[in-house]
């Protein structure tokens, strides 16, 4: 469960915060390059920049609360317990992954840790969220579901049909954008006619929070509280993350300072969430350099060691392409 108070965090719960965001970041360069090689045929959407929302939202959560991450949100996975090498082998495809290589990392999910699969369709999650919700309180239970997207989502009918749903049944549902300030290759001010999507909230009668995505221990206090709100049966939380990715949208899109502004994106490069928690860490004797060295040379071990045995995990079959399907399997009379 969420802890109390960010206050009762020790140094373990630093540390591991610290893992799994420095997990998200190598393991994205990992995915990059491997990319570039030729290694991988797939990308993928990099949340570099964006490690402190996924970890300070779901750390701490119970194997029985729900999430469903957006095309950004890595360290949700991590976060619930996916390990490195199963989602390398989901990137590849493989017969190691989830899927049995139907699908990507992208959109796969997890349902005895408490992963819900998403869409490729921007938004399509967000009023399946509420039907979780819906379902959760149905049951009687106290468990939540956090649903993650982007500013780009908030455009779409499905951001409006999911938070209005949420709102007039009282859901257990926390909604959290992590408005990194693009729309793909356009400034999210495009399609925003506000300043601050959190302030979307006050249409649907929720509470709407705005806060630093850079932050992972503040993310983790505003969606610490949300998450109370909503076990005790007081409804829905509309949280904004601002945050900027700090690469491009997808490996294949145009050059970087084609598209972006380039000093806007040094000037986020300046509140790295990984710097911003080393420093939080060392501020109490939580994080030491002796600490950061061990981590790192633990995640690049660990990394290293998925790319090695997921490469050697064979392919998927093609007669797997038509397994779990159809109720009838093609081919069969």
């Amino acid at each position: 469960m969420i802890a109390e108070s960010s206050n009762s965090l020790n140094s373990d719960d630093y540390k591991k915060m610290y893992s799994m965001m420095l997990t998200s970041r190598l393991f994205t360069q990992k995915v990059l390059e491997l990319n570039k090689q030729g290694v991988l045929k797939v990308g993928l959407h990099p949340s570099t920049g964006q490690e402190a929302i996924g970890i300070g939202a779901c750390y701490g959560l119970s194997k029985d609360d729900w999430v469903i991450p957006s095309l950004r949100t890595m360290e949700a996975f991590w976060a619930k317990g996916v390990t490195v090498l199963e989602q390398l082998n989901a990137v590849i495809g493989n017969s190691g992954s989830i899927s049995d290589g139907k699908e990507s990392f992208h959109h796969c999910g997890y349902p005895e840790l408490g992963i819900m699969a998403g869409s490729s369709i921007v938004g399509s999650q967000v009023p399946v969220a509420a039907g979780i919700g819906l379902a959760l309180k149905n049951r009687n239970t106290d468990n939540i579901v956090i649903c993650f997207f982007g500013d780009g989502a908030t455009g779409r009918g499905d951001f409006h049909e999911g938070l209005n749903l949420a709102a007039v049944l009282n859901l257990p549902v926390i909604f959290v954008c992590e408005n990194n300030l693009y729309f793909q290759t356009v400034p999210a001010s495009v399609g925003l006619a506000i300043n601050d999507v959190a302030d979307k909230a006050v249409g649907y009668g929720m509470p709407g929070v705005t806060v630093d995505g850079q932050d992972v221990l503040s993310v983790y206090e505003v969606v610490k509280e949300a998450v109370q709100r909503a076990r005790d049966g007081k409804g829905p939380t509309l949280i904004e993350c601002k945050t900027l990715s700090f690469l491009g949208h997808y490996p294949t899109m145009l050059k970087l300072e084609d598209i972006r502004d380039i000093k806007e994106n040094q000037k986020w490069r300046k509140r790295d969430p990984l710097e911003i928690l080393e420093n939080q860490g060392r501020d109490k004797k939580y994080l030491t350099d002796k600490d950061i060295k061990l981590i790192t040379t633990h995640v690049e071990d660990e990394i290293e060691r998925a790319v090695e045995m997921s490469q050697k995990t064979p392919p998927t079959s093609r007669e797997s392409a038509f397994k779990e399907v159809y109720k009838k399997p093609f081919g069969e009379n």
